[in-house]
C-alpha cells in the first residue's frame, strides 16, 4: 500500500471510524451511512504525484446505481496535498481526516429530513437535470406532491436523447405516475434505496429513516 494511503487510513480510522464511518472495500472512500443518502469522503489520489485531495459530498441513494455520486455539498474541500516523507504526511493526513470528520457532521445537520433535502435543492441546488429528479423524489417524500410533480415535468420535458436520459425520463413517469393517492410513491422509492445499497455492497437495515 501506498504511504499516504497507509497513512490516511490510520488517521482515518482514529478520526472518521467513531464516527460511524465505514471504509468502502480497501479504497480511499469512506462513507457515512444515512439511511437513504450516504456522505462520501474521497481521498483521492493523483496521477502526477502522490499525496491527495479531499472531496466530501452527499450522495442520494433514490437512484438505483452502484456507485457513488457527489450530489450535494462541497465536493472538493481541499485541494492536492503532497506527500514528502511519513514524518511530514502523517501531519497532512490528520488534517485532511479532520477536515473531512467536520464535513460529515456538517452534511448530517444539513440533511436530517427529506424536506431538508428539498429546501436546499430548491434554495442553492444548481438546476441540471438531475438535480430536478432529485428535487422531486424529495418533494414527495416530504408530501410536497405539487413541487415533486413540477419537477418530474422538468425531467420528462427534456429534449436529451442521451441514453442515461432516456432511462432517467423513463423512471420519473413511473414515479410520477406512483405520486397519485395510494398508489405507493414512498414504498417504491424506498425499494430503490434498498436495491442501491446492495448495489454499493452497504448494510442492510430493516427500515429506511426517513
Amino acid at each position: 500500500m501506498p504511504a499516504p494511503a497507509r497513512l490516511i487510513n490510520a488517521a482515518a480510522k482514529s478520526v472518521l471510524k467513531p464516527l460511524g464511518c465505514i471504509q468502502k472495500g480497501r479504497s480511499r472512500i469512506w462513507l457515512d451511512d444515512q439511511s437513504y443518502w450516504v456522505g462520501v469522503i474521497e481521498f483521492q489520489p493523483s496521477a502526477w504525484g502522490q499525496g491527495s485531495y479531499l472531496n466530501v459530498g452527499a450522495c442520494w441513494l433514490w437512484y438505483e446505481k452502484d456507485y457513488v455520486s457527489f450530489d450535494a455539498g462541497e465536493y472538493r474541500v481541499e485541494s492536492f496535498q503532497p506527500y514528502e516523507s511519513d514524518e511530514q504526511f502523517a501531519a497532512v493526513a490528520q488534517s485532511l481526516v479532520e477536515r473531512a470528520a467536520k464535513g460529515v457532521v456538517d452534511l448530517r445537520r444539513r440533511f436530517p429530513s427529506p424536506s431538508h433535502v428539498q429546501d436546499w435543492l430548491t434554495r442553492e441546488a444548481p438546476r441540471t437535470l438531475w438535480n430536478h429528479y432529485h428535487l422531486a423524489v424529495s418533494a414527495g417524500l416530504a408530501g410536497d406532491v405539487e413541487q415533486s410533480r413540477r419537477s418530474f415535468a422538468e425531467v420528462m420535458s427534456c429534449s436529451d436523447e442521451w441514453p442515461w436520459a432516456i432511462e432517467l425520463k423513463r423512471r420519473c413517469a413511473e414515479l410520477e405516475k406512483s405520486l397519485q393517492s395510494d398508489s405507493g410513491f414512498k414504498d417504491e422509492v424506498m425499494n430503490t434505496v434498498v436495491r442501491t445499497r446492495a448495489l454499493l455492497k452497504l448494510p442492510v437495515v430493516p427500515e429506511i429513516r426517513t
